[in-house]
């Protein structure tokens, strides 16, 4: 595929990741997530570390009789990592949790610290899963304490149900907690990101969603000061001309100290959805754009941001997508190349027949290297002995061409040269295959927009396409049938 190196990892030590950090000035990469007991309610606490080389340290956290996940982690300023999770009895539920798990590990991932703290309290009940999200984000502020943002719920008289809100804690580097600060009345879904509003002691919180679905409660940001009040806050619903944002999220990097890259989920009715990606001020304007391909399917990204910066001028963005909301077929993994100017450099897909591919948010080392893990799975319903694999991938910016669907490397892809190239007019377009009418040619631009999908309109060897109305650029085509890609190029338009 290309990438620098891929791992399986172990299948008793597998598991999905909530969280990818970079630590140690971009040496190694912490992840932790869960690790699901033979599909059952049973979840332990998952840990991997690794450095560049391909490394890896993996530990495996397991509560006797309870259950355990693991949030969101950061790392100490004397090194030591600091993990925070939920838990509970396994023999309960496990969407309802009543307790705040923090584990304090070593370099070598030995444990040093462990706490549990209760949520069972005047003001909360425990935590409830009303849809999947990140439910805890932390951040070492400036002071070197650790600040974590959890999604708690109390019953909701009113509506008969769980409703998610915010608590905000500060703790020291051993986990004891030494404020707290709630706000039970503020709906959330998800908790996406915490970072500092450049030049202040003020803390910006990403937070996403409602209580059940899309285009409810608060989609926005909160500010929050060093007493764990919050000052003001936007919501951002509408952006961009945009119907509605269901999930916002970033890595929390600012770049030159101005702008952050913001991925937000968007709806096109109930059964489609992509994702774009906005460069945002510290007021949250907008001053630039860029929905992520493939452009013809439905396209999530991972629990938390799916950015994750490789150098000053280039950003990982990882997604995963499917033909339509509802489908569990089709799955692939796009790997793709930004500049900060949010320009599409290139894109690289994993795909294989008959196997679903979701892919964790990505981290970057200081080599320009990108690391995701990838989950494979064909089950039951496919043809074939059934398997569940999770690899950790590296890929480097050389890795990922200017080029586009470079799909499994190894196989013989359709070709053509379009001529005359450049061209001011038309262009000719020939096919290996004779065309049918089925055929379909489509045309992208050089940030990925797509500017023509049409019928061909003819049958033989050979497509003429008038293009004198495109502006002068580069382009990308694409002549496909149903499935299937017949043939694909690139031309300059004068």
């Amino acid at each position: 595929m290309g990438q620098q190196w891929s791992i399986q990892l172990e299948e008793e030590r597998t598991g999905w990741l909530n969280d990818l950090i970079h630590v140690d000035e971009g040496e190694h990469v912490v992840g932790i997530g869960t690790h699901n007991i033979a599909l059952s309610q049973c979840k332990d606490g998952f840990v991997f570390k690794a450095d560049k080389e391909g490394n890896i340290l993996t530990r495996v956290v397991h509560l006797p009789g309870m259950t355990l996940e693991y949030y969101s982690a950061v790392q100490l300023p004397n090194g030591n990592f600091m993990a925070f999770g939920v838990c509970d009895d396994s023999l309960c539920d496990y969407h309802y949790q009543k307790y705040i798990r923090i584990d304090v590990f070593d370099e070598q991932l030995d444990t040093i610290v462990s706490r549990t703290y209760s949520v069972d309290d005047d003001v909360f009940d425990n935590f409830s899963y009303p849809h999947e999200g990140q439910i805890m984000k932390s951040i070492v502020t400036h002071s070197g304490t650790v600040v974590l943002a959890a999604r708690l719920s109390y019953y909701n008289e009113t509506w008969n149900c769980y409703a998610p809100a915010l608590r905000l804690y500060e703790l020291d580097e051993t986990g004891a907690i030494l404020r707290m600060h709630d706000t039970p009345r503020l709906q959330i879904g998800s908790i996406n990101e915490i970072t500092y509003i450049p030049g202040t002691d003020n803390l910006m919180i990403l937070l996403d969603g409602g209580v059940f679905g899309y285009n409810s409660g608060v989609v926005g940001w909160y500010v929050v000061d060093t007493e764990l009040n919050i000052i003001d806050r936007q919501m951002m619903v509408h952006l961009n001309g945009v119907d509605c944002i269901d999930d916002v999220a970033c890595e929390g990097y600012w770049i030159n100290g101005q702008y952050l890259i913001v991925d937000g989920e968007q709806y096109e009715g109930s059964h489609f959805t992509y994702h774009t990606l906005f460069k945002m001020d510290a007021s949250m304007n907008v001053t630039a754009a860029l929905p992520l391909p493939p452009y013809d399917s439905c396209t999530w990204v991972p629990r938390g941001t799916n950015t994750a910066y490789a150098n000053d001028s280039t950003i990982f963005a990882v997604s995963y997508c499917s033909e339509t909301m509802s489908s569990m077929v089709a799955y692939q993994t796009n790997i793709m190349l930004v500049d900060k100017d949010l320009n599409l450099l290139g894109r690289k897909v994993l795909k294989e027949d008959n196997v679903l591919k979701q892919v964790s948010q990505p981290a970057a080392f200081n080599d320009d290297g990108c690391l995701v893990m990838v989950y494979s799975y064909n089950g039951n319903q496919y043809p074939g002995e059934p398997f569940a694999r999770y690899e950790l991938m590296k890929f480097r910016r050389e890795d990922i061409e200017i080029t586009w669907d470079i799909v499994n490397e190894t196989e013989a892809k359709p070709t053509s040269v379009a001529y005359p190239n450049p061209t001011a007019n038309s262009i000719n377009i020939p096919i290996d295959e004779t065309l049918s009418h089925e055929a379909r040619i489509q045309i992208f631009d050089a940030k990925g927009m797509k500017c023509l999908d049409c019928e061909v309109g003819s049958t033989g060897n050979l497509i003429t396409l008038d293009v004198h109305n495109l502006d002068a650029g580069l382009y990308v085509y694409k002549v496909v049938s149903g499935k299937r890609e017949l043939a694909s190029g690139k031309f300059v338009k004068e």
